[in-house]
């Protein structure tokens, strides 16, 4: 399993980026490669919440279903979704009222017939990292617009 952890300040209220960032309405506002969240069993979202979802990678698209693991108020955030390529995204809050640092961990794994459809893995990883670095300036960017 492979594990990418990357890090932001956000000049944005902690309850503001909370708020957005565990909104599945945003979610495919601010990860580029998702494009569908379906069928939110429980709104507003909690630990056991599920949903489906599309995701674009390479020209392809792969579904799947999704599980949100852990959920503390403007503390933390995961889900975890299963499919082609199960993968684990925490999202980790710090700030006050005035800056919000965001730390988002992504745990993946790809197997082995699913990577050789892709890529090998070095460019997977380096998407991946890429697609890390993306998600949190879109937060960036849309909590301090």
């Amino acid at each position: 399993m492979a594990v990418i952890a990357r890090s932001i300040e956000i000049n944005a209220p902690l309850e503001k980026v909370f708020d957005f960032v565990s909104s599945p309405d945003n979610w495919t506002r601010y990860v580029t490669s998702l494009i569908a969240v379906d069928n939110v069993s429980d709104m507003p979202i909690r630990p056991g919440t599920t949903f489906d979802w599309t995701y674009r990678m390479l020209g392809t698209d792969f579904r799947g279903q999704g599980k949100v693991l852990e959920y503390e108020e403007n503390k933390k955030f995961t889900m975890r979704m299963e499919g082609a390529f199960p993968i684990t995204e925490t999202y980790l809050f710090d700030g006050d009222q005035q800056k919000t640092t965001l730390t988002v961990q992504i745990e993946y794994e790809l197997p082995g017939k699913l990577l050789g459809v892709l890529a090998d893995k070095v460019v997977v990883e380096k998407l991946n990292v890429r697609e890390a670095d993306t998600v949190l300036d879109k937060v960036k960017t849309l909590c301090e617009g």
